[in-house]
């Protein structure tokens, strides 16, 4: 069973079809302007150290996904340790998910984790299965399948599965769909030889808002939601003469020309970076090797496009150029390690002089230092977490 709506509305040089409900995400760079913190989220922060000192840890090395869940942290990290760690809600480490290897209830890659039902589930495992553990990180079962599945995500809204896969044949779709018993198959957006797709792990394609789930991928400048099986555009955006044109990259049958050109001089695309709620949506964009944030506010249809680090005027402590992790479907963030973020407060301390400085660590950036200092020598990460509105 094939289920298939497919309205190309990606290209950077293609006009919108008319989709009623269609949010229009005009950026004009003209418009690019300094930003606060409290413009788009609430006026209040959390942080959050990693704290696990064991010599496996690696947590210096980079985690790609973090995800918050009752009173549990889990972060995935595919490259380092080929793990999960377990933390508490306060950062201390628990346990971990270290299951490398070639037999049953192992693995030699993974690519995503996802909470179903009060269970853990990896995916874009390989070889190609499907694993389950308890939230404690005990195996549970596992499926097998022939073809190769990617990272992705549970519906909780339709009760199905919904995973990328990286496709380059002729008759290959890049999103498969599965109800709760991994049956029921359904498949969305063909392969078309004729058009470019950008080399991604597809991991940021999928996120959920309080009520819904969208789909968004490098390169094609819509943003779907999924309704009753089938994927509605629902944002798109206008770069104008700022977009790049995807051909330009498709010519390019030299791999590093084409990675310096998207490294150094390509014009504007949409990432799969990109957060989304009822009322707002944040992706990061680059311009010939320069960052912006976006935020567009859903309520008003208005764009704002912010350069460089964001004044943190909530608490008065770490500026942020961007965010990597969603957490929660409002809850967004980053994490720096806890050396860093202590040179941070050194050089504010030295700014500000010490009477200033004293009071402000003791009042509005209590938060921000005692946790610093806590984590003053440490590589492992502090997360930082910001409420959007």
């Amino acid at each position: 069973m094939v289920g298939l709506l497919f309205i190309l509305l990606g290209g950077c040089n293609q006009e919108p079809t008319s989709v009623p409900g269609l949010e229009r995400i005009s950026v004009d760079l003209s418009q690019a302007r300094t930003g606060k913190l409290s413009e788009f989220f609430e006026p209040s922060m959390d942080y959050i150290w990693l704290e696990d000192d064991s010599e496996e840890a690696q947590l210096n090395t980079g985690l790609q996904k973090v995800l918050f869940h009752q009173d549990r942290i889990y972060t995935l990290d595919i490259f380092g340790c080929k793990c999960i760690h377990i933390f508490n809600k306060s950062g201390k480490y628990m346990s971990k998910i270290d299951a490398y290897g070639e037999g049953p209830g192992q693995y030699l890659d993974l690519d995503d984790l996802a909470v179903v039902e009060e269970e853990l589930v990896l995916l874009g495992v390989y070889p190609r299965k499907i694993m389950w553990f308890s939230l404690e990180g005990e195996f549970l079962r596992e499926l097998s399948f022939r073809e190769k599945l990617g990272p992705g995500v549970f519906s909780e809204y339709d009760q199905r599965y919904y995973l990328y896969t990286p496709t380059r044949e002729p008759d290959g779709y890049f999103v498969k769909s599965f109800d709760k018993l991994l049956k029921d198959e359904l498949n969305y957006f063909p392969y078309d030889p004729e058009r470019f797709y950008f080399e991604d792990s597809g991991r940021d394609y999928f996120k959920k808002s309080q009520d819904h789930l969208y789909y968004g991928m490098t390169f094609w400048d819509t943003i779907y939601q999924v309704e009753d099986g089938h994927f509605i555009p629902k944002l798109a955006f206008d770069f104008g003469k700022y977009g790049q044109n995807p051909d330009e990259l498709k010519n390019m049958d030299d791999i590093m020309q084409r990675l310096d050109f998207i490294n150094n001089r390509t014009k504007m695309y949409f990432h799969s970076r990109y957060f989304l709620t009822e009322k707002q949506l944040y992706t990061v964009l680059t311009y010939e090797n320069k960052g912006y944030s976006l935020f567009f506010d859903r309520e008003n249809q208005k764009s704002h496009v912010i350069e460089g680090r964001l004044l943190n005027d909530i608490d008065g402590g770490y500026d942020p150029e961007g965010f990597a992790y969603n957490f929660t479907p409002r809850k967004i963030g980053l994490n720096v390690p806890g050396k860093t973020l202590y040179k941070e407060l050194l050089e504010k301390k030295e700014a500000m002089g010490r009477a200033e400085f004293e009071t402000w660590a003791k009042n509005q950036g209590r938060n921000f230092t005692t946790t610093v200092l806590a984590a003053k020598d440490s590589e492992n990460p502090v997360l930082i977490v910001y409420r959007l509105k």
